[in-house]
This record gives C-alpha cells, structure tokens and sequence, in this order.
C-alpha cells in the first residue's frame, strides 16, 4: 500500500535519477549475453567532451546505484573489460543525428555520429538492464539515431526550476532541448530575475538546447523608419548577454506585432472594441497576417547577426480557424531558411455521439494529424522549409490538468506511429513535446523516446518490456488489460473549450456555482475560484472559475451538444471503473502499481466532476425557465443531489490525493487539487446546500401578505 505524501515530496522523488537496487540476482545470463562484470573501464578517450564526461560519470552511477556494480572512468583502456566510447564517420542506420552504434567482443564498443549519440547509447544501455534487471546485454550490434530534433520540453520540477536533475532526466528521455518564456535577457514571465546563460551553460553538459519565446512588444513595423534598428537592439542585447541560446520561436500572441493587415484589429485584443461594441476584428496574433513574412525576415537578420546558427521558429497554431487558403499564402510567403511550427492535432473536428464538436487545444482523444498540420506541412514541404509540430506527446495534453501522465499507452503508440509517420511525408523534424504544463517521466516518456529513435523493435513489444520493469511480470499483463480500457476512454473525450479549461483542468476541485455570489457582479469572478498559490506564475487564470458553454468555439449549439457530451462522458467513467476493477484484482503490487491505480482513480473522479458540473448547469437553466413551483422544486432537488453526490467524489478523492504529491499540481498553477483544494470544494459544496439552495427553497414558496 501506499504512504502519506507532503506537497512537493515528488520533487525529491525526481532528484534519484537512477532507481536503486533493482537488480533480480536470480536471473543467470544466458549463454548470448554479455555480463558487465565488476570494475569494467567507461573509457573516454584522452580529450572528452563535456557531453560524453556527463554520460560517461552518469553510467558509472548507475551501475553502482542500480545494479550494484563498481567501475571506473578512465582515458585509457586497461585490462578486463571496457566499455570504449568514440566517434565514427563510418555508421550506417546510426549515420545522424543522435546516432550511434553499439558492439561487443571482450570489450563494448560504443561509436557515435555526435558526441550526444555516445551519450545515448549509454542511456539505451541502462533503458535495457532496466528491463532485464540484471547486467547483461544480448550480444548484438545496435544502430539507431534520432528521428526528431529538437525535441522540446519544460522542467518536471515546475516553470524555470532547473536543477540539474532536470537537465539528467531530459537526456535520459531522449529530450534535447527546452524552451524558456521570458520578458528580456534577465527576467522571466512572472517578473523575476532569470539566469538564462547559468542554465544553458549547466544544460549543454547534457546535451540540451535552450530556446526562449521572447514576451516583449515588438511593436515597430517593418515599413517603419528604424524598424530594423528596433530589432536589432530588441535581439541584440538578448544575445549579447546571452550568445548561448540555440534559438527563438515567435508567437502571435506573444509577440503582439502592430500588423496592418486590414483583416485584423489592434494589439492587445482587449481593445478591439467601440463604443463597448465588438469590432469583429481580431488581434494580429490569432490571424496569418500579410506582413507577418517581412516581420520575421527582419527579425530572422537581427537575430542572426549575433549569432548566425539561430534557429528561427515561426509558430502558427494560433490561426487555425482560418481558411486554408489564407494559412499556406502565408508559408508561401515566409523565408526558407526558418521553422514553421504548426499543432499536430488542434482544430480537427470530431465526433461525439451525435454532434460535431472541435479540438479546444490539445488532446489525446485524436492521435491525429489534423487538417491544419497537414495543411501547413505540405506547403512548407514543398518549399524547403523545416517543420515542426507542437505534438504533445511525451505523456501529457490538456485533457487531464493535473496528472503526471495519461495512462493509455495503447492510443499514445497511435500518435507515435502517426508522429514518425509524418517524419517521412511531411518532413517533420521537431516536436515540442508540452508546453508550460511540462512532464513528468513516466511509462509514457518512456516509450516515446524509443519512438523518437529508429527502431529496434515494436512499440507494442517495448510497451511489454516496460510494463514488465514497472510492474513486475505477474501484473505487468493485468495493467495492459486497464490501459485497454483507459485507451479506450480517451476516444470519447469531449475537447471542449469549457471542459478543457473547465473541470478537466483541475479535477475534483472544481466548483459547482448554482447562482451568483451575494455582493459580487452577476457572474461568478475569480474570487469564485481557488485562491491561487502566491509562487504559482499563472495563479488560477488558466481555468473558468464557472461552467459556460461556448458555442461559437466548438461549431454547434451547446444545448444540443451538452447532451451527447454527457454520454460520452459516462462512457468513460463505466471503461474506467472496468479498467480500475481489472487492477484491483491484483495482489502484491509495487509502488508503481499502487499509484497507478491512484492515478485512474483520480481521472475517473475528474470525469465525475466533469459530469456533475454539466448535468448541475442543465437543471440551472431548467430552473431559470420552471414555470410551476413544483418544476422549480424539482430542479432544486436535482441539484441538491448532484451537490450530495459531487461531495463524496471530493471525499473519495482525497486520500488519492494524499498518496500522490504529484497528483493535482501543475507547474504554471501550483498545487489546484491536492488536500487543501478539495477542502475548500467541500466548504464550498457545504455553501450551496446549507445557504444557496435554501433560499432557493424560501423564494419559491414565498406567498403575498
């Protein structure tokens, strides 16, 4: 069973990178194995790379903490064994990016195309003791090199916290960059102080890169006096501080370039209105504009005169609604010598039941890719430019707001197929893996990052393996059993815009609203929201504080859509209590087993939240509209009872909580749903039955003198 965890335990969790004592010492080698024995030579050659250095220590570590083997790092080969690490011109399928290849006679010879494919070939040496448990290695030669690159991601210790256990368990996952929002070269988002060159400087040792998405106003226009010159010195002393960064990427929405573009309206969007009207125009940020090209040419050369290597990476997600047309004018339009990066799975519309609804943001409900992937890619293909795709793919969407992972392996290896797929057709060669949610190293990341290298075997045969290391051979095929289930569920999400940033993003501790607050403006504010965490760098912004369909987001009437997203809700909750009682036939489960069953415990009960919350909004508009006090009684009932039953899923959800100090934090929001959060539901829930609801009550039998 499962300990008590404080807030943040997971934290030092992480700070172990390599698991200690695994190894089985009733497992024998067979007789095609290679046996690491004790005080092997890690060799290095007489003049290492920091990169190789890192590695090189890093698997030493792991032979002693893991699989309680002693070694040594030398620069020389000595007697015994060795394992000898070099460079090579002369790999075949290794011939790349990340590539390498692995050999063994007396000694392990490990070659690699770069200095960051020696390092993973290590790495891909540790990921099979794992699974074996022992140290030996079928004697084979490995040639393997990467897909993507880069592969973008944020810390799994929270926004800009990068320790160098961060940076170690990027490089273990096959990460090679990360991605910093900041507001100039030493200030982040939130208005701290931010180091920018000790952390790449600390991150290049591990082989990472590090990209910034710089949030400033880059208000002069191309066709400006002294536009270039604005540029020049906007880039010029991010660079000059900071000649490191690997490169930029542009976001609309970010940026807040003054377009003239007669299809939009001003900068920031709040002032698109006259008169308290709505112009009808939108900001620049959310629409392909037609300077856009000559913006990023000029910047493109800014940024290049201090560091002519930059990558310069054009996003366009924010303009997906956009007709077609108008979106590849625009690749079409752009300089060949940048990155388009483009959402894999945004704004492909799908089915629920009966009615058409579109993707809010990121989902795993689609593997994808989407129409304006497609779209997009093909365009900037056919010119020459690189590609790259904001995939969402090392274990975490905007499906489930505050879980470490999504437990469906089965629909990842899907979009992994899909993803390598597109590698091919549609020359997609980055990925940015998450976004300010971050994630956290899991069975998910585990099995995505042999997805990101050339293959050695199935993934369905590596999700066996994994599942075997995670949870032991006698339940690793009960847990494949559940995530069936899980996989499942998942096709049945609703990505809606009010769920996604609604009950779906924090959980259980979403409230449930019946009217308004007395003493507040008619509708419900942030104050009917948690109170934020005073360190969380978005606070409680990034969800709805009260449940409100939006109808023109998702292309259909919510009063008709609501329903049919209530089916397919309860369609996940009944695969996920089957997957649940799949695990719980298990015995003598591990740690990881417990909390894997923690885990879609608590997706389960968001999916409860999520269905309260829409039935809870239906009989508010019922009750708006009653006609009889007896109409009006009823809904007071069935909202009573939705109320009543919300709070023992809130009740069921803390001990959940409890166990896992991962579950229910954020990196942007901070803790929303552990002990605390749910707590504050159960006051609130405690409002609606023993205050609201009561004058309800009152008010409809109130008679005349």
């Amino acid at each position: 069973m499962l300990l008590k965890e404080n807030n943040y335990d997971f934290k030092v969790q992480l700070l172990e990178i390599h698991k200690k004592d695994i190894r089985d010492y009733s497992k024998k080698p067979l007789p095609t194995e290679y046996v690491i024995e004790e005080g092997i030579r890690i060799v290095m050659g007489k003049n290492p790379d920091e990169v190789v250095k890192t590695a090189a220590y890093d698997f030493c570590d792991y032979l002693m903490t893991s699989l309680g083997v002693s070694s040594m790092v030398t620069k020389e080969a000595g007697k015994g064994q060795n394992i000898i690490l070099g460079l090579s011109n002369n790999l075949t399928i290794g011939n790349g990016y990340m590539g390498y290849r692995i050999s063994f006679d007396e000694n392990i010879n490990i070659e690699g195309h770069d200095v960051r494919g020696v390092a993973q070939a290590l790495y891909y040496l540790e990921d099979l003791m794992n699974v074996r448990k022992a140290p030996f290695l079928t004697k084979e030669t490995i040639e393997r090199k990467a897909l993507f690159s880069p592969r973008i991601t944020q810390s799994p210790f929270g926004m800009y916290e990068y320790p160098d256990e961060a940076f170690a368990i990027m490089a273990h996952g096959g990460f090679d960059a990360i991605d910093l929002w900041i507001k100039d070269a030493w200030t982040d988002l939130r208005g701290e102080y931010l180091d920018i060159r000790f952390i790449y400087e600390r991150a290049k040792k591990y082989g990472i890169d590090v990209y910034v998405e710089l949030y400033a106003p880059h208000s002069a226009h191309p066709d400006d006096e002294g536009s270039q010159e604005f540029y020049d010195k906007l880039y010029g002393e991010l660079f000059s501080v900071c000649p490191g960064i690997r490169g930029i990427t542009l976001i609309g929405e970010a940026t807040n370039f003054a377009s003239r573009d007669p299809n939009v309206g001003k900068v920031p969007y709040s002032e698109n209105f006259i008169e308290n009207i709505p112009t009808g125009k939108i900001s620049p940020g959310w629409y392909p504009c037609r300077d856009y090209p000559a913006w990023v040419n000029m910047i493109k050369n800014s940024v290049r005169k201090y560091n002519k290597d930059a990558e310069i990476i054009f996003c366009t997600y924010n303009w997906g609604f956009t007709e077609e047309k108008e979106r590849v004018r625009l690749i079409n339009d752009l300089p060949t010598d940048i990155t388009v990066m483009a959402a894999w799975d945004m704004f492909h519309k799908m089915k629920r039941e009966n009615t058409v609804q579109a993707v809010c943001d990121y989902t795993l409900s689609f593997p994808g890719p989407g129409e304006y992937f497609m779209s997009e890619a093909t365009a900037a293909k056919k010119r020459g430019i690189k590609v790259c795709a904001i995939s969402n793919t090392s274990g975490r969407t905007w499906d489930f707001g505050v879980v470490p992972y999504e437990p469906m392996p089965e629909q990842w290896i899907k979009r992994y197929k899909n993803i390598v797929k597109a590698n091919d057709e549609y020359g997609l060669k980055g990925l940015v893996e998450n976004i300010h949610y971050g994630f956290h190293p899991s069975i998910i990341s585990d099995l995505e990052k042999q997805a990101c290298f050339t293959e050695v075997k199935p993934l369905e045969e590596v999700l066996k393996d994994i599942l075997i290391r995670e949870f032991g051979e006698t339940n690793a095929p009960i847990v494949k059993r559940a995530t069936e289930y899980f996989s499942e569920a998942i096709c049945h999400y609703p990505p809606t815009n009010e769920d996604q940033y609604g009950a779906y993003r924090i959980g259980p501790s979403y409230p449930l609203w019946s009217g308004v607050l007395e003493g507040l403006p008619s509708t419900i504010p942030d104050q009917g929201k948690i109170p934020p965490r005073a360190h969380a760098m978005f606070g409680n912004l990034i969800y709805f504080g009260v449940y409100t369909p939006d109808s023109c987001a998702n292309n259909s009437l919510p009063g008709v859509r609501i329903y049919d997203e209530i089916v397919s809700t309860e369609k996940m909750i009944e695969l996920f209590n089957k997957g649940i009682e799949v695990l719980e036939q298990a015995k003598d489960g591990n740690t990881a087993f417990y909390k894997f069953i923690n885990l879609a415990k608590f997706i389960r009960n968001s999916c409860k939240t999520v269905l309260a919350v829409k039935k809870h909004y239906i009989l508010k508009q019922e009750l708006s509209i009653a006609g009889t006090p007896e109409k009006a009684e009823e809904c007071i009932k069935g909202i009573e009872d939705i109320i009543l039953a919300e709070r023992e899923n809130v009740l069921d959800t803390i001990p959940i909580v409890q166990q896992d100090s991962r579950i229910g934090w954020e990196p942007s929001m901070d803790y929303t749903t552990d002990e605390h959060a749910l707590q504050w539901k159960l006051r609130q829930l405690d409002y609606e039955l023993t205050i609201k609801l009561p004058t309800y009550r009152k008010a409809n039998t109130l008679k005349a003198d």
